[in-house]
């Protein structure tokens, strides 16, 4: 009887996902892609790809501009833009301004949800510093996309913005109350995007695990997978701290072995915590 049950759910599972739609990576992003592959790199085929769409050049320069990148002088076009910021800074761009555009949705609705995630990103780019082994671009593109199932799951079900409110509230773990309501959950929506998208394997399995709070102890796990969720978790504490709301579950459940994995003290977290809270503050003040 439990095997029958379980083949039952695993069939419901399968079906949700299978109606849950995936925007596909848009062409301009998977076209600059192949051309960054190149050992050759066309420069001038770059700026013409980004020019061409008005959203992408508009967040582009936006972005470079911002003070997270700190240019000596400000970027007035997309080619300055490019010769500045180099390739991994430029894909940088382009897969989070692409991101937000294919999941916007509502864009009243989705501001908080946005703001959050940069936020995320930049913290985790900044603490990347004090982790070997783990890049700026790496850990910036991880914590861009690492929710990136939450606007798709929004979309699918109306009363999900609803189910998420409440899991704010809950001691239980988001992924917990997701799977309850919708035999799925944003970790594995996310995952999905992430491939779909052509994202480096260990930033769609780190996506995937984001959630899990025994990954630190599975040898299964590598070691760059742990080092971004553990980033995560610390950035997503000092985004809650800067946006003065209360810390999450995992949190709770996972921070101390996060900082313990990242060889971080608790006075560590202090002086991290107060750079990146500078760097929010004016980030936050240009947007």
């Amino acid at each position: 009887m439990q095997t029958n049950q379980t083949q039952i759910e695993s069939q419901v599972a399968e079906n949700i996902l299978k109606s849950i739609r995936i925007p596909p990576c848009p062409e301009v992003v998977v076209a600059l892609m192949k051309e960054t592959a190149q050992e050759d790199v066309d420069f001038t085929k770059l700026v013409k790809l980004i020019s061409g769409d008005v959203g992408l050049a508009a967040s582009m320069l936006k972005t470079a501009n911002s003070p997270f990148f700190a240019l000596r002088n400000k970027a007035g076009s997309v080619q300055q833009a490019v010769s500045v910021l180099g390739l991994k800074n430029l894909m940088q761009i382009v897969r989070g301004s692409a991101l937000q555009n294919a999941l916007g949705g509502e864009k009243v609705h989705m501001e908080r949800f946005w703001d959050r995630s940069t936020f995320t990103a930049v913290v985790a780019s900044h603490m990347s510093a004090h982790v070997e082994g783990v890049s700026r671009e790496e850990a910036y593109t991880y914590g861009l996309f690492h929710d990136c199932g939450i606007p798709i799951l929004m979309s699918k079900f109306p009363d999900y913005k609803e189910t998420l409110a409440a899991s704010n509230k809950s001691a239980e773990l988001i992924i917990v109350i997701e799977d309850q309501h919708y035999a799925t959950n944003h970790a594995i929506v996310g995952n999905m995007l992430a491939r779909n998208w052509c994202l480096p394997d260990y930033i769609s399995q780190a996506i995937l695990a984001h959630h899990d709070h025994t990954i630190f102890t599975q040898r299964s796990t590598t070691p760059l997978v742990c080092a971004l969720v553990a980033i995560q978790l610390v950035s997503e504490h000092i985004v809650a701290t800067f946006l003065q709301k209360p810390d999450d579950a995992e949190w709770h459940l996972s921070g101390q072995e996060a900082l313990h994995y990242l060889c971080l003290s608790d006075d560590d977290l202090l002086d991290i915590t107060e750079d990146a809270l500078t760097e929010l503050e004016e980030i936050r003040a240009y947007r």
